[in-house]
């Protein structure tokens, strides 16, 4: 890893954890503005990053972070989330499209209130 990565990737912390503290919704492009990822690749290069979060949270059993990171269509996470989400054991396979996205709202006022908590 470069330092330029672990820059962007401390920027992007920082605005992730901005982001939680004031309940806001952040999408793929502007975490990726904000957090100055250099191209090319940039959104992948942050969704590498989003992944190691999600993997980092199940670890420690805390709400996953990248559940704030939407995509500006749909205001809910890409594809790659909840395939990740499944690999770390967090989502179950045989779910329907409706119970996942359930499951993910879920996921996304549990991180919210979880980062609340810890700036009151």
């Amino acid at each position: 890893m470069t330092q330029t990565d672990k820059d962007w990737q401390i920027r992007a912390e920082k605005a992730v954890l901005a982001a939680l503290k004031s309940g806001q919704i952040i999408t793929y492009d502007g975490l990726a503005r904000l957090a100055g990822i250099p191209a090319p690749h940039r959104i992948h290069k942050l969704t590498l990053w989003l992944e190691q979060l999600m993997t980092e949270d199940a670890a420690t059993g805390q709400p996953l972070r990248a559940a704030i990171i939407v995509s500006r269509l749909h205001e809910r996470p890409a594809r790659g989330f909840f395939d990740t989400a499944r690999q770390l054991g967090l989502l179950a396979h045989s779910l329907s499209r409706e119970a996942e996205i359930a499951w993910y709202y879920q996921e996304r006022e549990s991180a919210f209130d979880a980062y609340n908590k810890t700036s009151q």
